[in-house]
């Protein structure tokens, strides 16, 4: 979403020519976040986790910074995807689960950390043993502590050390229920309006 056009031209100017003489038969397909075809999504078995700001980055003050990621599916259990969103109690809702990385010291692989899978009383079965399992692959190691939260069990530091304290937040999401998404376009000469749907 955020990436400059600089990447995509240093592929097709590069990087394009080397994959072609590795593989004899080579399609690009150049994929926009929050475009993506459920054909891209299912090489990912629902763990696409997209993370904000940019790569090797060096912390402020050598600790990490806290980082918050919401489950979210739009349309199909394919279209799964883990974002980063800002660590901040309010943008937490009951409908969805998230996991909460508090780094405690240090900036490299075997720094310390507390992992939170926070599971809201209103999300479904599904997410929940999802973001168990998300938490488990992709966020834990034997420097981690993690601990699987349910909403309303959490100590007072998961909002208190993590979240700049507690804030009032969404405990439902029913407008998902009654949401659609339509395209508006003039790719044809004229303008037109499109649902756009799975």
């Amino acid at each position: 979403r955020k990436a400059p056009n600089m990447g995509w031209l240093t592929f097709t100017f590069g990087l394009e020519r080397k994959f072609k003489q590795l593989c004899r038969r080579l399609d690009v397909v150049r994929t926009h976040q929050q475009q993506e075809s459920l054909k891209f999504m299912a090489h990912f078995h629902r763990r696409f986790i997209i993370r904000d700001g940019k790569r090797n980055t060096k912390p402020e003050g050598g600790r990490q910074p806290v980082e918050l990621f919401e489950l979210r599916s739009n349309g199909s259990a394919l279209c799964t995807r883990l974002v980063q969103v800002k660590a901040d109690a309010s943008q937490l809702n009951s409908a969805f689960c998230y996991i909460l990385n508090v780094p405690l010291e240090g900036a490299n692989e075997t720094s310390s950390a507390i992992v939170y899978a926070w599971i809201g009383s209103g999300s479904d079965p599904d997410s929940a043993r999802l973001i168990e399992q998300i938490a488990e692959e992709k966020f834990n190691n034997p420097w981690v502590s993690l601990q699987v939260l349910t909403e309303g069990s959490e100590p007072d530091n998961f909002f208190w050390v993590a979240l700049g304290g507690r804030k009032p937040y969404d405990t439902e999401a029913d407008y998902l229920n009654y949401t659609r998404l339509f395209r508006c376009s003039n790719e044809k000469g004229y303008f037109t309006v499109s649902e756009k749907c799975t």
